[in-house]
């Protein structure tokens, strides 16, 4: 596998510190409207997708339960949330680990997150769906089929174009048969499972790697009508954690393994840092954005993988400042958008790059957001009409914001 670099002069354009007349504050609403309320603006980790129609909707987590709101004006004001899990569960809720949301073509939504079942990173994968557009959630259940009281954790989901359900996850249940041989065994490994009904069903898990991070999100992209391409942290030589590639299919198929970052990035530790992965212009190719702090590579990347030559090009540094992490890629009508979370000393900048020419060149980046409390990490998505930035703070609530119509 080689690299092929291209420069990338990073000048910061004057801030374009953003208004959205349509954040609040937890705290604020809090005061006129109650201590419990529940709300996209009080709950932890949100989640957004668009359905057909271009119905916003968001996922969350409040008091273990997962909630499900939307909104008819792209977060200007939202419905009042549904639980979709009638019994609490400790559901997991920070940057890498949140509930995942998806809306079927006809109007199922489909859910995803990780329940722990103790202190020692064990859990759960649960999947719960609506068939009448959100009144009522289905019984949640458990898709991860061994039984076994270990670590099942980090889930992804993606729906593809022929309406295959596909959901990941990060799976320890090999590491456990090791040590009871008492064998080494680093890591955790790969898992998923297909559903072919949009949820009604899904097929026995499949094992995709062993030896994976614990600890990082999955990113899935298409790759063709069926199938999927994955992207995760994986440990190489016990040592190393860079990432790597897979395509996956509906009956468990599993192809074009490969390294596809190398960052030579020694740590016995679990960095948190899950990458993004977006479809190029053509089937084979995609568009990665990643962290790393290896010997060869410091802070946020941005390459192009092509699967039929297993191989990374245009290796772009991003954003190597202390602090800086957690990019999200999309792409929309020829533009392609990255965001990250950078650090000046003092408060976290939301930070926005663009490219029109498929990853080849980039615009300065352009900061959208500063703050000095706490926050999640940047999320796009797209539909037909564009990019939409996701993400919450402490001082802004959610944030729901378009950027392809709206630089600033």
């Amino acid at each position: 596998m080689t690299f092929k670099a291209i420069p990338l002069l990073l000048t910061l354009a004057g801030s374009l510190l953003a208004h959205t007349s349509h954040a609040q504050s937890c705290a604020s609403l809090r005061e006129t409207q109650g201590e419990d309320l529940v709300s996209v603006h009080c709950g932890s980790a949100p989640s957004a997708t668009f359905d057909a129609t271009g119905r916003l909707w968001v996922a969350f987590v409040q008091n273990k339960h997962v909630y499900v709101s939307f909104s008819d004006d792209k977060g200007g004001s939202y419905s009042t949330p549904v639980m979709v899990n009638k019994e609490a569960e400790d559901t997991e809720y920070n940057g890498e680990n949140r509930p995942k949301i998806i809306l079927a073509p006809q109007g199922e939504i489909l859910l995803s997150w990780t329940t722990k079942t103790s202190s020692n990173f064990t859990g759960l994968i649960r999947f719960a769906r609506s068939t009448d557009g959100g009144r009522t959630f289905s019984t949640p259940r458990t898709i991860n089929d061994d039984g076994l009281n270990t670590g099942h954790r980090f889930d992804s989901l993606y729906l593809t174009e022929s309406g295959n359900l596909y959901l990941t996850w990060i799976d320890k249940r090999d590491m456990e048969k090791s040590l009871a041989q008492e064998e080494e065994y680093p890591g955790a490994a790969i898992y998923y499972a297909v559903s072919k009904d949009f949820g009604e069903t899904f097929s026995p898990n499949y094992r995709v790697s062993h030896n994976s991070c614990e600890c990082c999100r999955i990113a899935m992209a298409p790759q063709g009508k069926d199938n999927v391409a994955i992207l995760w942290r994986q440990i190489y030589n016990s040592q190393i954690r860079d990432h790597a590639i897979a395509v996956l299919g509906p009956d468990g198929q599993v192809s074009g393994v490969e390294r596809a970052t190398v960052d030579d990035w020694y740590i016995d530790a679990c960095p948190h840092h899950g990458p993004s992965l977006v479809q190029a212009d053509s089937a084979d190719n995609y568009h990665m954005a990643w962290f790393s702090a290896g010997d060869l590579h410091k802070g946020i990347y941005y390459a192009r993988y092509d699967l039929a030559q297993a191989d990374s090009a245009q290796l772009l540094e991003i954003d190597a400042t202390p602090g800086a992490g957690h990019p999200s890629l999309a792409q929309h009508d020829g533009e392609l958008l990255l965001v990250w979370k950078g650090f000046n000393g003092l408060a976290t900048q939301l930070q926005l790059m663009r490219s029109n020419d498929d990853g080849k060149s980039w615009s300065a980046a352009q900061t959208l957001f500063s703050t000095e409390q706490a926050s999640d990490h940047p999320l796009l998505i797209s539909n037909e009409s564009g990019i939409y930035l996701s993400w919450a703070s402490n001082e802004l609530g959610y944030v729901f914001k378009e950027l392809t119509h709206d630089p600033q």
